[in-house]
C-alpha cells in the first residue's frame, strides 16, 4: 500500500494550489476586506434634511378639473428614517409615507385597500424655504393627478 504524504510546499507549489488561489481565495480574500470596510458610517446622516420639513402645514390641492381644496397636514419623522404625512390629501386616515433628501420630497408607491377599493399613492416634489411643493397621483381605475403648494405654519 502506497503513503501518499502532502506537504505544505508541494501543495503551494502545484499547478493547482495557484489555480485555487487565484480563482477562490484571492477574491474571498479581497472581498472580506471590502465587507468589512463598510460600517453605518458610510450611511447618509439626512437629520438636518427631515427637521427641514417636519412641521404643520396648510395645504393648497388643486385636482386635475382645477378643484382646489383647503386642508392641514402633519409631517412627523418615522422610524425608519423618512417622514409620515397624517391627514395626506384630506382623505387619508393613515400616515402616508415620504422621504426627504435635501429638497427633494419623494412619496414612494404605496397600495391601501379599503373595503373593496385599492388606492395606489405616489408622488414627488421639493422643498424650497418654508414651502412644500408636490404632485401626487391617486391610481384607482385611472390615475387622478394633483398638484399641491403646502405652507409651513409657524
Amino acid at each position: 500500500m502506497k503513503t501518499i504524504i502532502l506537504s505544505l510546499e508541494s501543495l503551494t507549489h502545484s499547478s493547482f494550489a495557484h489555480i485555487v488561489f487565484r480563482t477562490y481565495v484571492t477574491p474571498l480574500f479581497f472581498a472580506l476586506i471590502a465587507l468589512s470596510s463598510c460600517s453605518k458610517d458610510d450611511e447618509v446622516d439626512n437629520s438636518a434634511d427631515l427637521a427641514k420639513v417636519v412641521g404643520t402645514y396648510s395645504v393648497v390641492d388643486t385636482d386635475e378639473y382645477g378643484e382646489v381644496e383647503n386642508y392641514g397636514i402633519t409631517i412627523s419623522k418615522s422610524k425608519d428614517g423618512g417622514v409620515e404625512v397624517s391627514n395626506f390629501g384630506d382623505f387619508m386616515y393613515v400616515p402616508v409615507k415620504a422621504t426627504i433628501n435635501g429638497n427633494s420630497f419623494i412619496i414612494p408607491p404605496q397600495t391601501f385597500k379599503a373595503g373593496a377599493m385599492t388606492i395606489i399613492l405616489t408622488g414627488n416634489g421639493s422643498l424650497t424655504s418654508d414651502k412644500l411643493n408636490f404632485d401626487y397621483t391617486i391610481e384607482t381605475d385611472k390615475g387622478h393627478p394633483h398638484s399641491c403648494v403646502a405652507s409651513k405654519n409657524g
